[in-house]
């Protein structure tokens, strides 16, 4: 039994897998507006029927008989549209060097705790794009085992070429804190042969590393075409880049790219990637050239789209004016809306994880509270509300969060609509989000798998958003 899970625990997390596994059930949904995110015209009290968590039928209530068997919602007056999903979170992201000390033995349950902080806010499928690799395959399978709730899980490991949480591409300041033998294990756990060392390397030997690490139980690959910290470094040649998307294909994976200047994503795109991850920053002052745009277009590339709101980039330029990010995130607006323009097709996309209450009570920026964006479980709904405000149709919108997403990562036989033979997985809304991105939120039920999803128990066992702030840090932020 791992360290981390007490006798308790486990014989809880039996008991939760029970309630929580694949449901058996045949479930009807009758008299909501149908939202079914193929685009198509939504369907006014329609029925869909559900046995054994995949979808059996959707239609008008008129046309659908419902079987004696079958239980019945009534959800008259409510709008049903497919599970929400992000394209590019962190389920991990506690890289503070209190987290990594402390949790050392438990990564998999603070990745299980993020996974059902977000299905409670909806997100019935997420992509973890950069994390400790074991810690999240195990909590991925755990999950699809019905062992524990959460989220759907597909996830990447490390960022190919970068290193890992105390190292430069991160957080190297923290290292000199700790131990050489702590640094190597964190560094090992992420980085696992695919770090800064491949830089140096030819097209061949990282093809031959590349070849390697598609065996490791990831579901897709990332690779970084420009730095982290340094933004403005191109990483790898193209014919390397080519090299990764090959290896990639090959293991019948989709290949995304971390860019953050016009020449990384151009690059990219030449390359063969499929999606590019925050493809709409350009550095804190060239716009991306139509040239570029229309590239995306041509060639069906997924823009993973780190939207904000207007409200936050306001407060951005009032709190944070020499953050690093701020001009960027500036630049990013218009590139933004020149995509939404040309037809580019966006992905819901927030960096997001468990944002750490005792540091953000802490923080000195008071903009960390303002429509935050890597706030897991909000950073959804404000990226929703920020393509509505740069001028998305409502309807592309809501695919910009379901079947877009499935589309890019070449899951679409599976999630992303309610039509007939998909995975059971929908939201059911008090509100129709096509009026206004506003009314994402306002969310009556999740199903998962055709299970309802118990809400109010979710995160069930939590670790860091139940962190309490003191008193004197409370005073202290006044």
């Amino acid at each position: 039994m791992n360290r981390g899970i007490t006798k308790l625990t486990f014989i809880f997390l039996i008991l939760i897998g029970f309630l929580y596994g694949k449901s058996n059930d045949r479930l009807a949904i009758v008299g909501a507006t149908i939202i079914d995110g193929t685009g198509k015209t939504p369907i006014p009290n329609g029925t869909i029927l559900i046995e054994n968590g995949i979808i059996k039928a959707v239609g008008k209530k008129k046309d659908i008989r419902i079987p004696a068997n079958f239980n019945e919602i009534k959800a008259r007056g409510k709008f049903l549209i497919p599970g929400l999903m992000d394209a590019n979170l962190h389920l991990f992201l506690n890289i503070d060097l209190e987290t990594l000390i402390k949790h050392e033995d438990r990564y998999h349950e603070i990745v299980i705790e993020a996974a059902q902080i977000a299905l409670k806010t909806g997100q019935t499928t997420v992509f973890d794009t950069w994390g400790p690799r074991a810690a999240l395959v195990q909590a991925r399978d755990m999950i699809n085992d019905g062992q524990v709730p959460g989220s759907r899980i597909y996830l990447a490991g490390n960022i190919i070429g970068f290193d890992g949480p105390l190292s430069a591409d991160f957080r190297a300041q923290a290292a000199p804190y700790v131990s050489k033998a702590f640094v190597k294990r964190i560094e090992d756990a992420w980085v696992e042969n695919t770090g800064r060392s491949l830089l140096w390397m030819t097209p061949n030997e990282v093809r031959s590393i590349i070849k390697d690490y598609t065996t490791k139980s990831m579901d897709f690959l990332k690779y970084g075409a420009s730095g982290h910290k340094d933004m403005n470094f191109i990483s790898f040649s193209e014919r390397v880049q080519r090299v990764i998307v090959e290896e990639g294909h090959r293991a019948g994976m989709t290949v995304q790219t971390h860019t953050t200047s016009v020449e990384s994503l151009d690059m990219a795109i030449e390359a063969g990637v499929d999606i590019v991850t925050h493809g709409g920053i350009s550095g804190p002052t060239t716009p991306i050239p139509d040239e570029t745009i229309q590239k995306l277009v041509d060639r069906n590339v997924a823009i993973s789209a780190l939207a904000i709101t207007q409200k936050r980039l306001d407060a951005l330029i009032e709190h944070a004016p020499s953050s690093t990010l701020t001009p960027y995130m500036k630049i990013q607006k218009t590139n933004h809306e020149n995509m939404i323009k040309a037809g580019v097709i966006l992905l819901v996309s927030t960096d997001a994880g468990i944002q750490n209450p005792v540091l953000t009570a802490e923080s000195d920026n008071p903009s960390v509270l303002i429509d935050p964006r890597t706030k897991l479980g909000e950073g959804h709904f404000n990226a929703l509300l920020a393509f509505e405000e740069r001028g998305m149709k409502p309807m592309e919108i809501l695919k910009s969060a379901t079947s877009h997403i499935a589309q890019a990562y070449e899951l679409e036989d599976e999630i992303g609509t309610l039509e007939s033979g998909k995975i059971a997985d929908m939201v059911l809304l008090n509100a129709n989000p096509l009026k206004s991105a506003k009314n994402y939120r306002k969310i009556d039920m999740v199903i998962k798998e055709g299970k309802v999803v118990d809400l109010d128990a979710l995160p069930i066992a939590p670790i860091i958003s139940s962190m309490e702030v003191s008193p004197t840090e409370t005073d202290e932020k006044r």
